[in-house]
């Protein structure tokens, strides 16, 4: 459930960003009862401050300076990566390496305003065989290259504001073995651009398949918030009549995430549709309440909660020194994903359990302390 103390806030914030997408000017009443500075936090938590500021403006509130800054800085930053990338994909062009922009690059373009939809970072896949290569030209252009190799993606970052995520692939096997192998060969499912010669696309069908996808992963390890819903409710409300469904529901059921496709896709038309909030049954105002209070990119304790319960249904235990163990002592599949050089090297896993310890102890000491709080609870 969503704490008491910011219930009323998280509403707050649904109310005006369902304002905002469908254009009506939000009641001079309700934002008066408003607690602005609550009311800000949450939506930052949410990436929501650009489309919740825009409502506020309609209401006439002279939002405060914090507010202003921040809606300011939202903009300036997806203009900023906008240019930023049109220089990285002309590279790839003259480079001849295959690519395709991904998730929020595109959803993006469908919302009302420019800005509204923030972006943390840029997305972008690509052929995987010119790794090397892109990795010299993005630190050409003053970019810090983290974790290359590890997971499905490489980081690339540069101040004050290029975040570049370049996906190698698109999903690990370690969270979902099936997924992971339905996108294993997804140059299959591309379509090319018009007059690019190394640019693809989703077809809309494969795009809102994948935009699922993508969210349920995020559901299910640690949370996604209201932005997840708004972009679903964006894209139907621009698609929808358009798409396939035959298809679209036929591949979603290979996927396993049928049911909670047709779940998360009738919650956000629901609460989007118009300003008033409509009449939830039980199981969608818990469902609601979980996308509330998960924020962008979810939380340790919903996190923790998820992995124990996996642990437990895998298990069949629900030992939490068990738990605890495992976390200590992954199965090489863990090493596979993110700690490459010993899952290629097992003779040294003892060093890399150590490495893992201390690493953890020295670097990811809170983290490590909310989770061991919420294993403690449970």
């Amino acid at each position: 459930m969503v704490e008491t103390e910011n219930k009323n806030s998280v509403y707050d914030m649904l109310y005006l960003t369902a304002c905002s997408i469908n254009k009506e000017v939000p009641s001079a009443e309700k934002v008066q009862k408003m607690d602005l500075e609550k009311l800000y936090n949450i939506c930052k938590f949410h990436s929501l401050t650009v489309i919740t500021a825009d409502a506020l403006e309609k209401a006439g509130v002279q939002l405060p300076k914090v507010w202003k800054e921040a809606s300011a800085k939202a903009i300036r930053k997806n203009l900023l990566l906008d240019v930023e990338r049109e220089q990285i994909l002309d590279f790839m062009e003259k480079s001849g390496i295959w690519y395709m922009p991904l998730k929020g690059v595109i959803l993006k373009n469908l919302y009302p305003k420019s800005g509204m939809r923030q972006m943390s970072d840029n997305d972008i896949l690509y052929d995987s065989n010119f790794c090397k290569q892109l990795c010299e030209y993005m630190k050409s252009r003053g970019y810090t290259p983290k974790g290359i190799g590890v997971g499905h993606h490489d980081d690339y970052q540069k101040p004050p504001v290029y975040n570049f995520e370049m996906h190698r692939y698109l999903f690990e096997e370690i969270h979902d073995a099936n997924i992971a192998d339905y996108y294993s060969d997804i140059k299959r499912k591309l379509v090319k651009d018009e007059n690019k010669k190394y640019g693809y696309h989703f077809t809309d069908e494969d795009f809102y398949i994948f935009m699922i996808v993508h969210e349920y992963k995020h559901y299910s390890i640690g949370g996604t918030g209201l932005r997840s819903l708004l972009d679903c409710f964006v894209y139907l409300r621009e698609k929808g009549d358009k798409l396939n469904w035959d298809y679209i529901n036929s591949e979603l059921t290979k996927l396993g995430i049928s049911d909670y496709e047709k779940k998360s896709r009738e919650l956000s038309m629901k609460v989007f549709a118009s300003s008033k909030l409509p009449e939830l049954s039980s199981e969608e105002k818990s469902e609601l309440e979980y996308y509330l209070m998960s924020g962008t990119y979810g939380t340790t304790k919903n996190h923790t909660i998820n992995k124990m319960k996996d642990f437990s249904e895998k298990s069949g235990s629900t030992s939490k020194f068990r738990y605890i163990l495992k976390r200590i002592f992954p199965d090489l599949e863990f090493y596979k994903a993110y700690f490459p050089f010993f899952y290629k090297h097992k003779w040294l896993l003892p060093i890399g359990w150590f490495y893992r310890l201390f690493r953890g102890i020295f670097c990811k000491r809170k983290k490590i302390a909310q989770e061991m709080k919420v294993v403690v609870k449970r």
